[in-house]
């Protein structure tokens, strides 16, 4: 987390701190909120400064997925605007199918929370799902 707030700048370290993020939350079931401080602020910050970079967009989904695998998540990450960044990434990257895979698959976790399922409907998450069903 430290080296991506150092590094905003740089694709390469957002989207390898991303990836190292979703990495260490995978590997740990069950992992608390909070465990890796900072993370989903950083992956969100990491998503709206680089929206344009394929690589970034695909990690940062990823990575808000597997921590929103762990329900103490979930309201971290729509506080945060995950929701919105999720969803804006899905536009900006329409036609990659690694992007909205992964994007579907936070999308998918993020709605296990009743909360985050007004968010996902408010931000356009439900067309964007249709949209990438259809197209893929």
């Amino acid at each position: 987390v430290a080296a991506m707030v150092a590094h905003t700048s740089f694709s390469g370290v957002q989207q390898t701190g991303c990836a190292a993020l979703g990495n260490l939350a995978d590997t740990h079931e069950n992992l608390p909120a909070g465990a890796i401080a900072g993370a989903i602020e950083a992956v969100v910050a990491a998503m709206v400064a680089h929206r344009s970079c394929r690589g970034v967009q695909e990690q940062g989904c990823w990575a808000l997925g597997i921590l929103a695998s762990n329900d103490a998540n979930k309201s971290a990450i729509l506080r945060a605007g995950g929701i919105e960044t999720i969803v804006l990434g899905m536009g900006a990257h329409a036609t990659n199918v690694f992007v909205l895979q992964w994007a579907v698959l936070a999308l998918g976790y993020l709605a296990e929370n009743a909360e985050n399922k007004k968010a996902i409907a408010g931000a356009g998450g439900i067309v964007a799902v249709v949209a990438a069903m259809v197209a893929h």
